[in-house]
C-alpha cells in the first residue's frame, strides 16, 4: 500500500481529491476542443 496507510475515512478524502482535479483536467480538454469547434465555423 506504500508508506502512508489511510483508513476509510482518509481514503475517501484522497479519492474525492483526485476526482476533483481529474475533471478540472478533463473541463479544460473540453474547453479547447469547443473553441478549436468555433474557430473554424469562423473561418468559413
Amino acid at each position: 500500500m506504500g508508506k502512508y496507510q489511510l483508513d476509510y475515512k482518509g481514503m475517501q478524502q484522497v479519492e474525492k481529491f483526485h476526482e476533483k482535479h481529474s475533471t478540472a483536467k478533463n473541463d479544460k480538454k473540453a474547453r479547447v476542443q469547443a473553441l478549436l469547434k468555433q474557430a473554424k465555423t469562423k473561418k468559413k
